[in-house]
């Protein structure tokens, strides 16, 4: 098959990469709190409940930027199967594919809730990046 298709135009079904750290993703979550914080300083609340959402919102940002500030090993198989991190899964319906952003659901084989998996052009190779968004677009459906 990859002799009748080209080498170069082939893509398989396998995709193993690394996910960096991005400062694309970096910012906007910084953006984000900034902007979330500034509406909740606009708004006619009570002392306390100012101070309860704007802790949320701090915590929040807080645990995005740490939780996509690690490097993650991920290894999606035939565009149904996904390991992150050593963790298998099957890749759920309502994943996103675009050019500029690609977002990965997933459910851990030992879970009932779905996790997600973003993925950002900064954050691995322009191959790497394209190889996931063509599998995860031309997968067969669960």
């Amino acid at each position: 098959m990859r002799e009748a298709m080209g080498t170069s135009n082939y893509i398989e079904p396998d995709v193993a990469f690394t996910l960096e750290p991005s400062r694309r993703l970096a910012a906007f979550v910084v953006l984000a709190a900034a902007a979330t914080a500034s509406l909740l300083a606009a708004m006619p609340l009570p002392g306390w409940a100012g101070g309860a959402a704007a802790a949320w919102c701090v915590l929040a940002s807080a645990h995005a930027l740490a939780r996509h500030a690690v490097r993650r090993r991920v290894h999606v198989l035939g565009g149904r199967s996904i390991e992150v991190d050593g963790v298998a899964g099957e890749i759920v319906a309502g994943s996103f594919v675009a050019p500029w952003l690609t977002i990965v659901r997933w459910r851990p084989a030992s879970s009932r809730l779905v996790r997600t998996v973003v993925v950002l052009p900064d954050m691995l190779e322009a191959a790497s990046f394209r190889a996931l968004r063509v599998v995860l677009r031309w997968a067969p459906p669960a």
